[in-house]
């Protein structure tokens, strides 16, 4: 019997050279943490506009896919400008837009009015409508599945039907209005694969930065994990 001394090290202990190896031993076998959201963004968002991703991809440095249309006319597919936003809107309006109602209630008393909000359909009697709003868009609801992937699967639809674009620092969507240029080009179904694209390089941004050096050394402190000298892991 041959008894071992061995010498374990915290992350930040470790060499540089150590850490890069550790972090590629980590990363040798990893999978998205989030990739079954990203599935279920994906069907909800196939269901929702009757198309098909087909043949996709993607992973910490690449993404790719096929967008089957095939269930949409063409003469659909090529509208424009604001024929395109009214085909969006009365079609999958409900995807981005939450009615939030203004009321004015009437005190069956004093007989004056007093404003407030219903949201959703009830309406209290006696009472006069003053204004209709739309939030979801602005506020950043994920509206498939509650998962942000959503937001990042509707975000060209957003700008290109709203121009609203989500602002990371402020943590809510900003007036950015598309270009004549924008509106020239951009088609039904552009803006659909432009979509598709967008969750797609989420999702790819996410899985680079889990599998980054900064996430890496956030799981080993969280989780107290501990290496030989030269990165090998030894979790004890």
């Amino acid at each position: 019997m041959k008894t071992v001394q061995l010498t374990l090290y915290s992350f930040d202990e470790l060499s540089d050279e150590a850490k890069e190896n550790a972090l590629y031993e980590w990363n040798k076998d990893t999978t998205h943490n989030w990739d079954g959201e990203v599935r279920a963004t994906i069907k909800e968002f196939e269901m929702e506009f009757d198309v098909k991703v087909r043949d996709w991809s993607y992973s910490p440095n690449d993404h790719d896919f096929r967008l089957d249309l095939g269930s949409i006319e063409d003469d659909v597919l090529n509208l424009k400008g604001n024929r395109a936003r009214a085909w969006f809107w009365n079609n999958h309006g409900d995807v981005l837009l939450t009615p939030r109602k203004t009321w004015w209630y009437r005190d069956k008393e004093t007989g004056k009015w007093t404003q407030g909000l219903i949201c959703g359909s009830g309406e209290p009697n006696p009472v006069r409508k003053s204004k209709v709003f739309f939030e979801r868009v602005y506020d950043g609801t994920c509206p498939f599945t509650g998962v942000c992937f959503d937001c990042d699967a509707l975000d060209p639809l957003a700008y290109f039907c709203f121009g609203v674009r989500w602002d990371e620092e402020l943590k809510k969507r900003v007036p950015v209005r598309p270009t004549k240029a924008e509106d020239d080009r951009n088609t039904v179904e552009s803006v659909l694969r432009d979509c598709v694209d967008s969750l797609f390089a989420a999702a790819q941004k996410d899985w680079e930065y889990q599998c980054g050096m900064e996430a890496f050394k956030e799981a080993c402190d969280a989780n107290g994990y501990t290496f030989e000298s030269d990165g090998t892991m030894r979790n004890l």
